[in-house]
């Protein structure tokens, strides 16, 4: 209803129809509605009636316009100017009726407003344990706010998205046949596009939880006639009820939540806490737990409805993000045969750089690596190059695409003193063969957690 001109609101339905091969409906008018009214004014005001009297002086006057008149932040002219581009470039291509001068190779769009941080993927990286741990503690035992602690609970122990959690409604919880609590969520990003009940298990603290959740909000919900469970009395309408919305909560609940218990990093700032973390969290707790994290990778997509933990549901990408942090950061602990070089290498591109510097630095690795995940470890192979030669010989540790760290230290060692045992007792019954080919594995093993283990007594080392 915005554009008056007809020719020019044309170009943006047939934008619209590019941008439905690849959006939700929703998102594909909530991207254009955001993004173009900024130009759809500049052209009102300068006598343009369709795009393809769009001149490329008119082009970067847009952007002149933005900075100088309207004075808009730097990501609103960011993704107002990009959205004018794309519509000129696809148009381009695709014949409709947009202008035919050339827009530089470059994104312009991102030299004219100045960041790198437009063009890089926001990486969400886990909440460090100390803080984690802090956060947990007061939610469960300090925090009066009960919507809050809710979210903060459900979110960490689910890995759930904040989205997910506002969904949950009265009777969530049921029980399988065998005694398993579970709970019902409505997950909306599936590959089949459109929303679907999940199961996702759930442990004590999440059904204690949902319950005091659930009698909270109970008087609000046989009010509204409403089934959710996160419920709040709207601040613009009087007595209006709504479900909480997810644009509010991480200023709204998570932000308050950590000024009110003084939660700090480790420079001493307040925590900035964004509820995607827990994600991230979740499939580094999932490391941990000794998960196999290739099932992540491999079903990542999953969107079955039959039973399943929600970690099959976790993006490819999430997981590659949280291996990239892990393994490449200028703390990672890592060992393995090429570690030492990893490490030397890492040190040498980070030497002198500002943190989102080397953020931006480890971005781009990740892009060019490939991350395969092992039960103890990553294989950094790639296997586009052809299948690997070793087969399975990093599972002896000997392989110089192998590399662990710290976070695994827990399994390896476990692994390690299995193996010692069980060459005593070889020994003891005099079964030489049985035992050499354990000290195969053995001789590669101890090294990598003697490794792990200077490293977690703080001293500098690579193994």
């Amino acid at each position: 209803e915005y554009i008056a001109d007809v020719d020019m609101k044309e170009t943006v339905k047939q934008y619209a129809y590019y941008k439905l091969g690849k959006m939700k409906p929703q998102t594909v008018r909530d991207y254009i509605n955001a993004k173009l009214p900024m130009f759809i004014e500049y052209c009102s005001l300068n006598g343009i009636h369709s795009f393809a009297d769009v001149t490329l002086e008119d082009y970067l006057n847009f952007n002149l316009w933005m900075k100088n008149d309207k004075k808009v932040a730097q990501q609103t002219g960011f993704m107002s100017c990009h959205i004018v581009e794309e519509i000129i470039r696809i148009g381009q291509i695709k014949g409709w009726d947009v202008p035919t001068f050339h827009l530089p190779k470059a994104e312009t769009a991102n030299q004219l407003w100045n960041t790198k941080k437009s063009m890089k993927t926001n990486k969400t990286k886990p909440i460090p344990e100390d803080v984690f741990d802090k956060i947990l503690y007061h939610a469960v035992h300090d925090e009066k706010d009960v919507l809050t602690k809710s979210g903060i609970i459900i979110q960490s122990q689910t890995g759930l998205r904040i989205n997910e959690v506002l969904s949950i409604q009265e009777g969530c919880v049921k029980r399988t046949f065998d005694g398993y609590d579970y709970m019902e969520v409505t997950l909306g990003k599936t590959e089949k596009g459109e929303p679907i009940i999940h199961k996702v298990f759930i442990n004590e603290l999440v059904k204690d939880t949902i319950k005091e959740l659930s009698d909270f909000t109970e008087p609000l919900r046989k009010e509204s006639g409403l089934k959710e469970l996160f419920l709040c009395k709207s601040a613009k309408k009087k007595n209006a009820i709504n479900v909480y919305s997810l644009e509010h909560w991480n200023d709204q609940k998570l932000m308050p939540f950590i000024k009110r218990w003084d939660i700090r990093g480790n420079k001493g700032e307040l925590y900035p806490l964004t509820s995607h973390q827990f994600r991230a969290t979740f499939v580094r707790e999932l490391i941990k737990r000794k998960v196999p994290i290739a099932m992540i990778m491999k079903q990542y997509s999953h969107v079955s409805i039959e039973m399943t933990a929600h970690y099959l549901t976790l993006q490819e990408e999430e997981v590659k993000e949280i291996y990239s942090d892990m393994i490449l950061s200028p703390e990672s602990k890592i060992a393995g045969l090429r570690a030492k070089e990893i490490k030397g290498k890492l040190d040498d591109l980070f030497h002198g750089k500002t943190e989102d510097e080397i953020d931006d630095v480890i971005t781009d690795l990740a892009k060019t690596m490939s991350f395969n995940p092992l039960p103890t470890g990553v294989c950094l192979y790639d296997f586009r190059r052809g299948n690997c030669t070793d087969g399975d010989g990093c599972f002896f540790y000997n392989c110089p695409n192998y590399i662990t760290e710290v976070q695994f230290y827990p399994i390896l060692k476990d692994e390690l003193d299995l193996l010692e045992k069980e060459m005593a007792r070889l020994k003891e019954l005099g079964h030489e063969r049985e035992w050499q080919k354990q000290y195969i594995k053995y001789k590669y093993l101890k090294p990598l957690v003697e490794s792990l283990e200077v490293q977690l007594n703080g001293k500098e080392s690579v193994g």
